[in-house]
């Protein structure tokens, strides 16, 4: 069987119930359950054994962190990575390694010239999750500035009247008739700034689609962005305070960590800019519940786009609920699981080529 070492990472490790069949029952029973609204675990096993076959069985082991990595790696030929780093140190302890697959675009924790004096082939994967998760974003966005959530059905005078504004006709003998409700504040995005805080993988999709709606793009993250990155999608870098107080849209795109946890509490927040959006698909303790909540009672946010929440499913008595300024969705801005395995398929299958 060929080996391969797979970081344990809750979206990676389903690959090793795909292709290990010593993988647990548990953690089989779990993805099947997982997956099963859009996919049926065993026919999707099935169809990639077709693409990957020399992949079929594999034994796999997953690692968490550097040191296992070089622990598990004498006697691998594929690893399947998306954090962890190769360098030097853990190519010597990897004579057999012929394939490395990034578990995204970027593949920036890999040496590739190492990888190459080896002749080991570096893969990278556009993941369609994080396509789909931008495009939430954007879609979030959208529905903010067009007011969505309050003008939905908003198309009889009865539902007009019951929103405390009746219907007052224009004199269309001279005037059109559009917006005939009235509703006011409406925005276009096109000449907007939208702020990307953290222009990784997602961040990076984020602010393409934006950029193709005309908006200004700024970002912030802790380590400035390459020039040929922030010119491939007109990326504008700044630090926190500036970025808070400049964009009329604020996305969150950080992974969750120390550093990262209530990263916008109160004071950063105070440093809006008055009338902002706030979007946020990444995790929801990087902005501080209460300061949020404050922010939009106060007005400084004109509203907020929520995949995810700070207790979920969330509670009938959270404060953010039944706001018509706040969209809260249930933590699927990643799109069908087909996404995955339609991810899968492509990285199997070019593996399977590699390996000759």
């Amino acid at each position: 069987m060929i080996k391969i070492v797979l970081e344990d990472d809750r979206s990676l490790r389903l690959l090793q119930v795909v292709l290990d069949p010593r993988a647990p029952a548990d953690m089989r029973a779990a993805y099947a359950d997982y997956v099963a609204h859009d996919v049926d675990l065993t026919q999707a096993i099935a169809q990639l054994s077709t693409v990957a076959p020399r992949l079929f069985p594999a034994s796999v082991t997953l690692v968490k962190d550097q040191a296992a990595l070089r622990q598990a790696l004498p006697g691998t030929q594929v690893l399947m990575m998306e954090t962890l780093h190769v360098g030097h140190e853990e190519l010597a302890a990897a004579p057999d390694l012929r394939v490395i697959q990034c578990f995204g675009a970027a593949g920036s924790g890999v040496d590739v010239a190492a990888c190459a004096a080896r002749g080991i082939a570096v893969r990278t994967q556009r993941r369609r999750t994080n396509v789909a998760v931008a495009e939430h974003a954007m879609a979030l966005t959208f529905a903010l500035a067009k007011q969505l959530p309050f003008i939905n059905g908003l198309v009889t005078p009865q539902r007009l009247a019951g929103r405390h504004q009746p219907l007052r006709a224009f004199d269309t003998r001279h005037t059109p008739n559009a917006n005939w409700a009235r509703v006011g504040g409406l925005r276009h995005l096109n000449e907007m700034t939208l702020g990307v805080l953290g222009l990784g993988e997602i961040g990076s999709e984020m602010a393409r689609l934006a950029h193709g709606c005309g908006m200004r793009i700024l970002y912030h993250q802790r380590h400035r962005a390459p020039v040929a990155t922030e010119q491939q999608f007109a990326a504008a870098f700044r630090t926190l305070p500036e970025l808070l107080a400049q964009s009329d849209v604020l996305s969150v795109h950080l992974p969750l960590n120390a550093s990262t946890r209530g990263l916008l509490d109160a004071g950063a927040l105070a440093h809006l800019k008055p009338g902002a959006f706030l979007i946020n698909t990444s995790r929801a303790e990087i902005v501080d519940y209460a300061a949020l909540v404050a922010a939009l009672d106060s007005g400084r946010l004109a509203g907020a786009g929520l995949d995810v929440m700070h207790r979920e499913p969330a509670d009938e008595s959270d404060t953010l609920l039944d706001r018509a300024n706040v969209i809260l969705t249930p933590h699927l801005a990643g799109g069908s699981r087909h996404n995955r395995f339609r991810d899968f398929s492509e990285m199997l299958a070019g593996i399977n080529t590699d390996l000759g």
